[in-house]
C-alpha cells in the first residue's frame, strides 16, 4: 500500500515538474520552433556569456592587483559579482523561456527559485550601483576626512547591508506569494506575481529609492567637482586647517608644482602675524601632503566621472522596465503587446549587468591596465 502511494506520488511530482509527459506533436512544435529561432537563442546564449566573462574580469583585476585594494573597488566587485550571477544564472533560463513562448520546462519549484534570484541579482546589482555613488560623494566631498570614514571593514558591512536587503525581498516575498497563491500554476508556465502591493514595495526598494538617492548624490558631486575645477583654474584654494584656531590655508597652483601661504582671516595684522610665525614651518611640512590630496581628488574625480556614466548607462537600462512593471500591476490592459514588451524591457535591464565592465575598461585607466 505504501510502496504504491509512493509510486503514485513520485510520478505526479514528475508530471508536474518534468516535461517527459509530452505528446509528440508538442515535442515536435517545440522543436520546430527552437530551430527557427536558433540565431536568438545563439544570440541570447552568447550575450549571457559575454556578461558572465566581463564581470569575471573586473572581480579577478581587483582580486589580483594590489592597486585596486580600495573600498570603493571592493563595491565595484560586489556589482560585478551580482552582475555576473545575472549572466549565468538568470539570462540562460530567461533566453529558453522567452523564445519558445513564455513555455517553462522546470517546473514550478524551480520558477519559484528562478524568480527569486532574478530579483536578488537584480536589486543587488542596483543597491551596490547607489552604495558606490554615496562612497563617490562623501570622497569628493569630504576628501580629508574619508579615508578614515570609508575603512574596509566598514565597506564589507555595506556590502553584506546591500546583499541581505535584496534577499529580504526577494525569497521570502516570494516565498509568501507562493503561500498565498490560490489558483494553480498552468501547466509549463512560470507566472510571476501581480500583487499590487509587492511591485510597489519591491520597485520603490530596489529601484525608486535607489534613483533618487543616485540623481542626489551624482548632483551634489556633480557641483563639487565643478568648484573644485573652477578653484583649480584660478589658481588658488582655500583650505581650511585641521587644527582649533588655526587660520585658513591658501593653495596657490601652478604648473610647477603647488606654493602655500597663509591667508590672515583675522583683522589683527599682530596677532595675524604671531599666527603666521608659529604655524610657518607646520604649513610647509604639509606642502606635499596636500600636493599629494589634490592629486588624489583628481583621481577621485576622474573615477566619479566613470560611475557617473554607469549611472546613466543605468537609468537608461532600467527605467523602463520598471515603469512597466508599475504599470502592468495597475493596467495590464495598458500594456500594448504586453508579453512582448515585458521581455524587452526585461533583457534591456539585464544589458546593464553587461554594460558596467565595458565602461570600466573605456573609462578606469586602472581596471583597462
Amino acid at each position: 500500500m505504501n510502496s504504491t502511494w509512493t509510486a503514485e506520488l513520485n510520478s505526479s511530482i514528475l508530471n508536474e515538474t518534468l516535461p517527459w509527459n509530452l505528446s509528440e506533436p508538442e515535442w515536435a512544435r517545440y522543436y520546430i520552433m527552437a530551430q527557427e529561432r536558433m540565431f536568438l537563442v545563439a544570440g541570447l546564449l552568447i550575450f549571457s556569456l559575454a556578461t558572465v566573462f566581463g564581470n569575471l574580469l573586473v572581480i579577478s583585476a581587483v582580486i589580483r592587483e594590489k592597486a585596486l585594494h580600495t573600498s570603493t573597488n571592493y563595491f565595484v566587485a560586489s556589482l560585478a559579482v551580482a552582475d555576473c550571477l545575472v549572466g549565468l544564472v538568470v539570462m540562460p533560463f530567461s533566453a529558453m523561456y522567452e523564445v519558445l513562448e513564455h513555455t517553462w520546462f522546470f517546473g514550478t519549484g524551480w520558477c519559484d527559485v528562478w524568480r527569486s534570484l532574478d530579483v536578488l541579482f537584480s536589486t543587488a546589482s542596483i543597491l551596490n550601483l547607489c552604495v558606490i555613488s554615496l562612497d563617490r560623494y562623501w570622497a569628493i566631498t569630504n576628501p580629508f576626512t574619508y579615508p578614515t570614514r570609508m575603512s574596509r571593514k566598514r565597506a564589507v558591512m555595506w556590502i553584506m547591508a546591500v546583499w541581505i536587503c535584496s534577499a529580504t525581498i526577494s525569497f521570502p516575498a516570494i516565498a509568501w506569494w507562493r503561500l498565498v497563491r490560490t489558483e494553480p500554476v498552468p501547466r509549463l508556465k512560470c507566472p510571476f506575481t501581480e500583487s499590487l502591493g509587492y511591485l510597489l514595495f519591491s520597485s520603490t526598494i530596489s529601484f525608486y529609492l535607489p534613483l533618487f538617492v543616485m540623481v542626489f548624490t551624482y548632483y551634489r558631486i556633480y557641483r563639487a567637482a565643478a568648484e573644485q575645477t573652477r578653484s583649480l583654474k584660478a589658481g588658488t584654494k582655500q583650505v581650511p586647517m585641521s587644527g582649533p584656531g588655526e587660520l585658513e590655508l591658501t593653495l596657490r597652483m601652478h604648473r610647477g608644482g603647488n606654493h602655500v601661504y597663509h591667508q590672515p582671516a583675522a583683522d589683527d595684522e599682530e596677532a595675524a602675524g604671531n599666527g603666521f610665525q608659529r604655524s610657518h614651518q607646520k604649513t610647509l611640512g604639509k606642502n606635499f601632503s596636500l600636493s599629494r590630496k589634490l592629486t588624489k581628488f583628481a583621481k577621485e574625480k576622474k573615477a566619479a566621472k566613470t560611475l557617473g556614466i554607469v549611472m546613466g548607462v543605468f537609468i537608461v537600462c532600467w527605467l523602463p522596465f520598471f515603469v512597466v512593471n508599475l504599470l502592468s500591476g495597475f493596467c495590464m490592459e495598458c500594456i500594448w503587446q504586453e508579453q512582448l514588451v515585458s521581455a524587452v524591457v526585461t533583457w534591456l535591464g539585464w544589458i546593464n549587468s553587461s554594460m558596467n565592465p565595458v565602461i570600466y575598461a573605456c573609462w578606469s585607466r586602472d581596471f583597462r591596465r
